[in-house]
């Protein structure tokens, strides 16, 4: 009899170790879906080109930015480099040299000592939507 007392109590413990298991995968699987990624339709407001010597942000949002940062995240994500635009008018286009970003200890960008992963671009409309637009790097 000891013995099948402790089978139904390994029983209820694998059920309950089942059951966890499925509310935890089913909990990751909802976090990860509802995720706020910057959507498509904000990628094809906000154009970012890069070059090796300048990033270009033009706004096709149809109204003006205002608070308009471009940052550029390295590979290892030490140091982001950043500039503050302020505010960019409808289907402004600005260039911004490389030597204009700094990192938050005063480190200015350089090509030769960082290796850019990510150009972000972040921003708000006058409706205040905040507005993130992340595109890799390309020479």
């Amino acid at each position: 009899m000891p013995g099948f007392l402790v089978n139904s109590v390994s029983r209820r413990r694998i059920r309950f170790l089942g059951s966890l298991c499925f509310v935890g995968v089913a909990g990751l699987a909802l976090v990860n879906c509802s995720s706020s990624q910057p959507s498509s339709q904000d990628q094809a407001l906000i154009s970012v080109q890069t070059s090796q010597l300048s990033v270009v942000v033009e706004n096709k949002v149809g109204m003006p930015l205002v608070d308009v940062e471009v940052a550029i995240l390295p590979v290892g994500g030490v140091t982001q480099f950043t500039k503050f635009a302020g505010r960019m008018e409808n289907a402004e286009k600005r260039d911004y040299e490389l030597s204009s970003f700094y990192g938050r200890d005063g480190t200015q960008f350089s090509l030769r000592v960082v290796r850019p992963k990510t150009v972000r671009v972040t921003g708000k409309d006058l409706n205040n939507k905040a507005l993130q637009v992340d595109v890799p790097w390309k020479q």
